[in-house]
């Protein structure tokens, strides 16, 4: 025998060798060969259930019939019998009527009130009107514009408040007893010292 035939041969045995192994895995897992069993059994079909209806109470419906009126088994007379007609005289002779004296109204009391005077304010306290000039938080400066007011021959005044920053000191000018006046001192500083000023309430306590 010859090479090639001995090769032919060897290829034969082993691709043998090979269907001998693999087939059964093929076929099943158990080398068995399972036939495909196809279920002719219908799916379930799918049914809309629908909602059951609500029981109703019946309506009983009664006879219509006109109810009547019990007689009464005795007569009414229209005139009133002698012994009720005495009975009811007895009692109103007994009763006498009482009158009330009429009850005596109070009279309203009446808050007085107190008008304030002229040149006074609500708490009976002199009214008057300011010129506010300025509020510096450097008491310093507050104090030289006011010696200047002074020395101009103007009532100037200070003031300490508490502002943002602390304790600020406002320069006033004043008082003046009617608004007006204070209006136009407020114009007169403005021109002469070339200060805005403001027209404030004069606070005679902490004056």
């Amino acid at each position: 025998m010859n090479h090639g035939t001995k090769q032919r041969v060897v290829g034969t045995v082993v691709l043998l060798a090979l269907a001998l192994i693999f087939l059964p895995f093929i076929l099943d897992g158990d080398g068995e060969y399972q036939p495909t069993i196809s279920s002719r059994i219908p799916d379930v079909p799918s049914v809309e259930l629908m909602p059951e209806p609500m029981p109703r109470r019946p309506v009983i419906q009664s006879d219509s019939y006109p109810a009547r009126t019990p007689q009464p088994d005795y007569q009414l007379s229209d005139e009133p019998s002698e012994q009720l007609t005495a009975a009811q005289e007895s009692v109103v002779d007994a009763v006498e009527p009482i009158i009330e004296p009429p009850s005596a109204e109070p009279e309203p009391a009446t808050d007085e009130v107190i008008e304030p005077e002229p040149g006074l304010d609500e708490r009976l306290l002199p009214a008057g009107w300011s010129v506010r000039l300025g509020i510096f938080a450097n008491p310093r400066n507050a104090a030289n514009l006011e010696q200047r007011l002074l020395n101009a021959g103007y009532r100037a005044y200070h003031r300490e408040m508490s502002g943002p920053q602390g304790v600020v000191t406002g320069i006033f000018v004043g008082p003046r007893v009617e608004r007006a006046e204070a209006n136009d001192l407020k114009v007169q500083l403005q021109e002469e010292f070339k200060l805005a000023g403001l027209v404030v309430r004069f606070d005679v306590e902490s004056f």
